[in-house]
């Protein structure tokens, strides 16, 4: 009997010894296939050392009650994440279903480039989707102001301009030159009169002060930002506090930094310009956006290369200040990087909040609570997937949106709106929505010079 009791002991040792190893295996992606051969070998003696002692039923409920075992002891070790579900957060839902097919809906006029031929979308939503505005060159971000006046950023002219549908037939009348002769203008927020607009080395605050569509005022609010190479766009938002919350990206791909502002968020007082770092370890962040109390700023993070097709994964965080996110020596759930990183090192970090398709390339995000849509399209944050240039299959060319709701955050995006890769080839690539005052979703297109209007049917 005692011999049974300890063949039986051994068993439930050896199946928890194999569960944990597979957890822990299925997270360090640095390890090599061959060392799967463990877990399994654990398992597969484990189970025919407790078959020699009890029945199939009770073997197989062993089996069962060993893994949950694991899973706790596993999620333990790792706090505030679940190690076993890392295969399924860098999926979208909606990627192997097929979505509805909307044609795209195109003036006369603006039928060049890439909207000479018809173009079709894919929509996994009643919508309805047009072509708002057709630009000079790549449209990057966006912001509106109380009039309903869109302004947007065009890095590669040096410019900022101005839109608006005044005859309300959905497409913006023709863009007008708001500002020119700027350093890769990017982010921007509008408050009281003032559009405050990111430069790769300042933050600028522009003012139209005769209301005649042209900045006649110029103040600069934050010089000398690092400009040293790399990641070269600068995006902002506006808090509740007041002030302006800015991302600066990396310089490289994975490197320790010597300019703490480098790969961090700085948080700018408007009027002063001081700055202080609020957020450091994202490599390079391109989205910033509130929720909608205000309260918490959430952004979304790119991902290093070098690690094959399904590493890292693009991240979607809740920015804390003070957080550490763990660039360049963690990523996702407080994984190590195979080059830099340390499991004691990762402890110390703040896990992503969503797992994204690695190379995915999320950029600009916006939350949908001013969405004039059903509730659960409302309750979302809509990230843009600007697509890969790092992969051996092209992912991304899409708009996702993430289930929001009681300032809870859903574990896995969901597709929106594809179509923008056809055959392996990219006619568009999406930078970043936006919601506008007459309740509708704004995309901008750096590859197709394109706004995007999207509404729903009702």
């Amino acid at each position: 009997m005692i011999k049974k009791q300890l063949l039986l002991a051994l068993g439930c040792i050896m199946l928890l010894a194999g569960w944990l190893s597979a957890f822990l295996l299925g997270s360090t992606p640095q390890t090599r296939p061959l060392y799967i051969l463990g877990p399994t070998l654990l398992l597969g003696f484990g189970m025919g050392v407790v078959r020699k002692t009890v029945s199939w039923k009770l073997t197989a409920l062993t089996l069962a009650l060993t893994a949950l075992m694991a899973v706790a002891v596993t999620n333990q070790f790792y706090p505030g994440k679940t190690i076993s579900i890392s295969a399924f957060q860098n999926r979208l839902q909606g990627s192997a279903e097929r979505g509805k097919p909307i044609p795209l809906s195109v003036r006369d006029a603006d039928r060049t480039g890439s909207f000479a031929e018809p173009r079709t979308l894919e929509a996994f939503a009643d919508i309805q989707v047009q072509l708002f505005s057709k630009l000079p060159d790549g449209p990057r971000m966006m912001v509106f102001d109380p009039a309903g006046h869109l302004y947007v950023s065009i890095p590669g002219l040096g410019a900022i301009y101005l839109l608006r549908d005044r005859d309300g037939d959905g497409f913006a009348e023709q863009p007008i030159l708001y500002h020119v002769g700027m350093d890769r203008p990017h982010g921007m927020v509008w408050d009281d009169g003032h559009l405050y607009v990111a430069e790769t080395e300042q933050i600028l605050e522009l003012t139209d002060t005769d209301q005649d569509d042209q900045v006649n005022q110029v103040r600069v609010v934050l010089d000398g930002l690092p400009d040293d190479g790399g990641h070269w766009t600068r995006t902002l938002a506006l808090g509740k506090d007041g002030f302006l919350y800015l991302s600066i990206g990396s310089r490289c791909n994975a490197c320790e930094e010597e300019d703490p502002r480098r790969a961090a968020i700085l948080r700018v007082h408007p009027e002063t310009g001081e700055s202080s770092i609020f957020a450091r370890g994202l490599r390079n962040n391109v989205g910033l956006a509130f929720s909608p109390d205000g309260e918490v700023l959430w952004g979304s993070d790119n991902g290093r290369d070098g690690l094959g097709d399904d590493l890292p994964p693009d991240e979607i965080n809740q920015i804390i200040e003070g957080g550490d996110y763990g660039w360049p020596a963690c990523y996702g759930q407080q994984l190590p990087d195979p080059e830099s990183g340390t499991l004691e090192q990762c402890r110390e970090t703040i896990p992503s909040s969503v797992d994204l398709p690695a190379h995915s390339a999320p950029l600009g995000i916006s939350f949908g609570d001013r969405l004039h849509a059903p509730e659960e399209y409302r309750h979302s944050l809509y990230v843009a997937f600007h697509g890969s240039r790092d992969c051996s299959e092209p992912v991304g060319y899409k708009l996702a949106r993430v289930a929001f709701q009681d300032q809870r955050m859903g574990k896995v995006g969901q597709e929106f709106l594809r179509g923008w890769l056809v055959e392996g080839r990219a006619w568009g690539r999406p930078v970043a929505p936006v919601v506008g005052p007459d309740g509708n979703l704004y995309l901008s297109d750096d590859h197709a010079d394109a706004i995007y209007k999207i509404s729903w049917i009702k």
